[in-house]
């Protein structure tokens, strides 16, 4: 094998004083690479327990990290799950809320609607009864100053014509006929 190199070397040119692309001596090479299986195998032989306890404890620690992030995604889960039925929940309840305050608002409409329709139906009662009033008092005050003027006019009048008992009884059927007519 080592001679196929060698031929290899010498056909494509070699670089190196000696001929081959491998540059120094071959017992260099070859001592060279003994050496360096004899420590590789010592330190594989020294170092591998501790290199494999520290990649088996690096397993364990990497496993525990996993184990723990996939307990906390499911109490993540249950969580987000959790929340999302308080939200469904929440939303349920904010639509019966908002119904029972639609109902108290129509409830509150019809009562407030009621109560002023019983107070237009008072004021009328009452406007009505004012009004009478009103008029029982302006009929009052007209017969009142329509007998007064009457009296004078008559007492003008008559005074000279008739005695106080005929004019008294002319009085009294004319105040008679003028309430009689309002």
């Amino acid at each position: 094998m080592l001679s196929t190199i060698a031929l290899i070397a010498s056909e494509e040119g070699a670089h190196h004083p000696n001929g081959l692309w491998l540059p120094g001596d071959w017992k260099e090479v070859l001592w060279g690479t003994l050496a360096f299986v004899v420590v590789v195998a010592v330190i594989a032989w020294k170092a591998g327990p501790a290199i494999k306890k520290v990649m088996v404890e690096r397993s364990e620690r990497i496993g525990s990290h996993l184990s723990a992030a996939a307990s906390q995604r499911a109490e993540a889960e249950a969580e987000r799950d959790r929340i999302k039925a308080a939200l469904a929940d929440s939303d349920s309840e904010a639509a019966r809320i908002v119904e029972d305050a639609r109902q108290t608002a129509d409830a509150l409409h019809a009562e407030l609607e009621e109560r002023a329709n019983a107070e237009v139906v008072a004021l009328r009662d009452r406007g009505a009864a004012d009004l009478e009033a009103a008029r029982r008092q302006a009929v009052a005050n007209l017969t009142a100053e329509l007998s007064r003027l009457a009296l004078g006019a008559t007492e003008r009048v008559v005074h000279h014509n008739l005695d106080d008992a005929s004019q008294q009884v002319l009085i009294e059927e004319y105040i008679s006929r003028v309430g009689a007519t309002n």
